[in-house]
């Protein structure tokens, strides 16, 4: 293993996003997913929304709502619990899904992505 020298300048790394936050912002009930296939926006994909089957080993349980991507390959998942645990399925097609099961530090801080 390496280690490159640095000469002069600062030691300390830049903080690259804003700080985390140790608990759910209860103002925060509505989670954006993003569709992608090979990194394109893609509309008219359905996106199953559910909560975990279990939550040690997080899958898809039940379907709650259905919603269909738009124009610019996004659906928004509203009236969602702050600290919740959910999942998201992306039907590609008949053969091909997509999925994500993500906790609020994860779909109150930016767009769950979904896709290839």
């Amino acid at each position: 293993m390496a280690v490159a020298a640095c000469k002069g300048g600062s030691t300390s790394p830049t903080p690259s996003s804003t700080p985390y936050s140790p608990t759910p912002n209860p103002n925060i009930t509505k989670a954006i997913v993003e569709v992608t296939i090979n990194g394109t926006p893609r509309p008219r994909i359905p996106v199953e929304e559910s909560t975990p089957r279990n939550k040690e080993s997080p899958r898809p349980g039940k379907t709650i709502q259905t919603l269909i991507t738009g124009k610019q390959g996004l659906t928004h998942f509203n009236h969602l619990k702050p600290s919740g645990v959910y999942c998201w399925v992306a039907i590609l097609s008949p053969s091909q899904k997509s999925s994500e099961c993500a906790g609020w530090a994860v779909w109150q801080t930016g767009n769950v992505v979904l896709g290839t």
